[in-house]
């Protein structure tokens, strides 16, 4: 992918070149693995491995410590262990989901695939169930054959009764001795 984003902004590069510095371009790269990836200024990121599923590729979420408060982004993931370990008791989980209405709902291989390499609201219901957060946030909503984000919050009520908020654009979270998200958004 590297290797060919800058055949993919080439246009841009070139145009870009006449006005600004070559390195401003320079694609810098570093495979992380599990474990720290960042630790700088008392903030401390960990990658752990999550399992997208059926797509076979390489997934990761990521834990954000900073000053006694924790964040946890779970990336690409289907129902998993290892982020669940990593969620103990953070202050925000924030969370893919997929769900499906109308004709795809019915289609048993649509949903067996999407199932395969994504969480169902009633699994990140049992993830948020099971770690605690003080808010558990959705995002990165794959939504199929007319399913709203409204559809998200029954399923995720049958295991989880805590602070849930149903992402969107530009959605901000403040983390302090309270969580407070602006706009308000969708909070149940």
């Amino acid at each position: 992918m590297m290797e060919h984003l800058p055949q993919a902004f080439a246009v841009d590069i070139r145009v870009r070149s006449s006005n600004y510095p070559p390195d401003g371009v320079k694609l810098l790269t570093r495979e992380i693995r599990e474990g720290v990836v960042l630790a700088t200024g008392g903030i401390t990121v960990n990658a752990f491995e999550v399992d997208h599923g059926g797509e076979e590729l390489p997934a990761f979420g990521y834990r954000i410590d900073y000053q006694g408060r924790a964040v946890v982004l779970s990336g690409d993931t289907t129902f998993n262990g290892n982020l669940i370990e990593h969620s103990q008791g953070v202050d925000l989980l924030v969370h893919e989901v997929t769900a499906a209405a109308g004709s795809t709902a019915e289609n048993p291989q649509q949903l067996k695939r999407i199932a395969s390499n994504h969480t169902t609201p009633e699994q990140a219901g049992e993830v948020f169930s099971r770690t605690n957060p003080k808010l558990a946030v959705y995002n990165h909503l794959l939504l199929f054959g007319g399913a709203t984000a409204e559809d998200l919050i029954a399923p995720t009520r049958k295991k989880y009764a805590g602070p849930l908020v149903v992402g969107t654009d530009l959605l901000r979270i403040e983390i302090s001795d309270t969580l407070t998200t602006y706009p308000l958004g969708v909070q149940t």
